[in-house]
């Protein structure tokens, strides 16, 4: 179902610079606050140059900026079409050593219509603007979207660990602490084992709809202007990493919300109204709940007043929906509490009016102690497979449910068009 292929990467120059490209990489854009663009940029050659333009840059700059690398042999090409190994090593917040492994393809584009490729959350239109002026004007990908598939086999998980032990293309240690590896593989008849068992697989997109949706819109326009054949063009397809649902290395973690402008008597009232719906519980403090959540049932919410020492567990009443959909915290959460409670609009949510999506405790707890925000909620982070089954009923959840870490590195592999 998925069309999964090779294809001829450009990279950093690794006869100049050497295989470590540390310097040149960056995280995604959307997730680089001001002082780590900044310390990126110090390097003038880092990838964040073309994908966060200074302010008084255009994005004509950034595409001018991208063909300087390449006459000038900052950034080569790979000839040979061929598909990549990217291996993460990491720990995960428990301390646990993970590797989390997958495979660095282009996959042809599709409609979400076709039951091909799958969404998963609410996209923000904003977001997709700014990355279709980039794409129209450097035309091409310096970001892989990360992709899920499910291979109950195991043959494709098999082919890539057979590799492992090669010698890297690139590598680089993150400011995490994560360690990244990329290996080649080039052989014709694994390429074709590769892409052949692809074939059948559907793929749900993790991380990057708003960049494959403006790849969507990117095709579509470039089809109306050179007219639409059969032809497969360059911008038919996108780059993705691709992990299997069942890779030891995959785990999902929580986006938390934090609220603002709550005055007392909306606070008052929440606390007796929650009762209506929820069983509250009381912990003896945020870090407790923040885990009894993350390591307890489905559908249960963290709820933290700073300001009248509340730290509870909202645990809806009765029975929870067969629906995965409707027993996920952050779908209770939005609709029987931030919309019905606190009047909350889907444009807000969108927006971020008064709200915040925060990844990891600590950082919440650092937020929360500045006094700017009148509540927290803590969410349980949904499955694998209760992302998948969401997905499969063509339904979004609502935007920042999960958290994949780690992120898939930008400026490790380009796709020119």
């Amino acid at each position: 179902m998925a069309k999964v292929k090779p294809f001829g990467a450009y990279h950093y120059n690794i006869s100049r610079f050497g295989k470590d490209v540390t310097r040149f990489v960056a995280p995604p854009y959307d997730v680089i606050d001001g002082v780590l663009e900044k310390s990126l940029k110090d390097d003038r050659l880092n990838i964040t140059h073309i994908t966060l333009g200074n302010e008084d840059d255009s994005y004509e700059v950034a595409a001018k900026r991208m063909c300087r690398w390449l006459h000038d042999e900052v950034l080569v090409h790979e000839k040979e079409d061929s598909f990549y190994v990217y291996e993460q090593t990491f720990q995960s917040p428990d301390k646990t050593p993970r590797v989390r492994s997958g495979i660095i393809g282009l996959v042809k584009l599709e409609d979400f219509s076709t039951g091909m490729v799958l969404p998963h959350e609410r996209t923000i239109p904003k977001h997709k603007a700014d990355r279709m002026e980039l794409l129209s004007a450097v035309k091409g990908n310096t970001e892989q979207i990360f992709m899920l598939y499910d291979d109950p086999s195991g043959k494709i998980e098999e082919m890539l660990q057979s590799v492992r032990k090669r010698e890297e293309l690139l590598r680089f240690l993150d400011n995490e602490g994560v360690h990244h590896r990329i290996i080649r593989i080039a052989e014709r008849d694994l390429i074709e084992k590769i892409s052949s068992a692809m074939a059948p697989l559907k793929l749900l997109i993790a991380d990057g709809h708003h960049r494959y949706e403006t790849s969507l819109e990117y095709r579509n326009k470039m089809r109306s202007k050179d007219g639409h054949t059969d032809e497969e063009r360059s911008y038919d397809f996108v780059m993705a990493t691709m992990v299997s649902f069942r890779n030891p290395g995959l785990v999902i973690y929580s986006t938390h919300r934090i609220v603002s402008g709550v005055d007392k008597g909306t606070l008052d009232s929440l606390q007796k109204s929650l009762r209506e719906d929820f069983d509250m519980i009381t912990v003896d403090s945020p870090e407790s709940l923040a885990n009894q959540i993350s390591q307890g049932p489905d559908g249960s919410i963290g709820v933290w007043i700073p300001s009248v020492s509340l730290t509870q567990i909202a645990k809806p009443k009765g029975d929870l929906p067969k629906d995965q959909m409707e027993r996920l915290s952050v779908q209770i959460l939005q609709e029987n509490v931030l919309k019905k409670r606190l009047g909350f609009t889907q444009e807000m949510l969108d927006k971020k009016v008064n709200i915040d999506y925060i990844k990891g405790t600590d950082t919440v707890m650092k937020i929360m102690s500045e006094g700017e925000h009148e509540i927290c909620f803590f969410v349980k982070p949904p499955s694998a497979d209760q992302v998948l089954a969401v997905a499969e009923t063509g339904r979004k959840m609502p935007q920042k449910s999960t958290y994949f870490f780690p992120k898939i590195w930008s400026g490790t592999l380009l796709y020119l068009q």
